[in-house]
């Protein structure tokens, strides 16, 4: 079983990015610059690049400096101010085992459980 956290409050774009940028920090030692993040996704401008980084960065899963090459610092843990959340230990276990059982992916799991909140409450979330 997996003890990456579940990656919640990113798109599936954010989440493959993070990802990304994960992999090539393992393998490379530094962080990838914005042209090597648009040839590894196959984004047509470093634009989109700076789009997604800001949408981390607002979440609280990285942090960078804008325009400069090699200045991704991935975090190590989000504070839930930004949005990003990690599940508590044990909810955490279940969701994986779960998963394990049905082969889903946690964080489809838990995006579709919120879909269904939403659903439930016609778009609206209880402050």
């Amino acid at each position: 079983m997996s003890s990456v956290p579940i990656r919640i409050g990113l798109t599936t774009c954010q989440r493959e990015v993070l990802e990304g940028i994960e992999r090539h920090i393992a393998q490379h030692r530094q962080p990838p610059s914005y042209r090597e993040i648009a040839k590894m996704f196959n984004f047509k401008s470093t634009g989109r690049v700076t789009e997604i980084l800001r949408g981390l960065q607002e979440r609280g899963w990285i942090t960078f400096i804008p325009g400069r090459a090699h200045s991704i610092t991935v975090l190590e843990k989000p504070t839930p101010r930004t949005g990003g959340y990690e599940l508590p230990l044990a909810l955490d276990a279940q969701l994986r085992r779960y998963c394990t059982g049905t082969g889903e992916k946690p964080e489809d799991v838990v995006a579709d459980a919120v879909a269904l909140l939403l659903d439930e409450a016609e778009g609206q979330v209880a402050a």
